[in-house]
């Protein structure tokens, strides 16, 4: 925790705070248009469905690449591995997702900013799934940053283009259907539609697909395993 907020002098709360700005400025975008960007759920809430997971994954996405060079030290201890690097990082990065979440939703409520909540075992599903996604990601990315350096560099920015195409500021639903086969393969772009769908009654998202999310978070964890299972002594042994 002191290393993830201990550079930010405003401590703590730039966990609400990050999200919160990112809301302000989408809403205020959008509020141009005179009406709620999806029926029956206000904008604020909208938007906060998409930018709080899509957060958490670009979180882990860039801090997993340099897991290993900045936790060198510790591995002079035998008892400790990059994997106990990893899955801490990521395991914090998603204790901050879920309690930003729950403030901000709260906070939003106690503005008068609500929607009829929707289906909490589809949003603890989803969320499960896409833990395992992260990890089996953040696992995968501890071994290419290591390995190869210069990727460290160009990697978080393919991060920025799925800001755009992830669904954080629209649905699927909203989107014609011959663009559908260019979107649907990226499953962040489920995972957020899901965690709407869980989060508000009135979402239907009936394109988003439960069993593509668990196809891939499970194969992607399941890939990360094995990338790390093949790699860990050389991380360890790396100078």
């Amino acid at each position: 925790m002191k290393t993830r907020f201990g550079k930010w002098r405003l401590g703590y709360a730039w966990a609400l705070l990050e999200p919160a700005l990112h809301i302000m400025v989408l809403a205020t975008v959008f509020s141009f248009l005179g009406r709620e960007f999806y029926p029956g759920i206000p904008t604020m809430l909208f938007m906060l469905g998409g930018i709080a997971p899509f957060l958490f994954f670009s979180h882990c996405f860039s801090k997993s690449l340099a897991t290993v060079a900045s936790n060198r030290g510790l591995f002079n201890y035998r008892q400790l591995r990059p994997f106990d690097a990893v899955l801490s990082r990521v395991l914090l990065e998603f204790i901050i997702y879920l309690l930003s979440l729950i403030a901000l939703l709260v906070v939003l409520a106690w503005c008068g900013v609500q929607a009829a909540f929707g289906n909490f075992l589809l949003l603890v599903e989803v969320n499960i799934l896409f833990f395992g996604f992260c990890l089996g990601l953040s696992l995968v990315l501890c071994v290419v940053g290591e390995r190869y350096p210069e990727f460290s560099k160009v990697l978080p920015v393919l991060v920025r283009p799925l800001y755009f195409i992830s669904g954080v500021f629209f649905s699927l639903d909203q989107i014609p259907k011959e663009y559908h086969p260019y979107l649907i393969w990226n499953p962040l772009l489920h995972v957020i539609e899901l965690t709407r769908q869980g989060l508000f009654a009135n979402y239907h998202g009936m394109y988003a697909s439960f069993q593509h999310l668990t196809f891939t978070a499970v194969g992607m964890l399941a890939f990360g395993l094995l990338v790390y299972r093949v790699s860990w002594r050389d991380l360890v042994r790396s100078q």
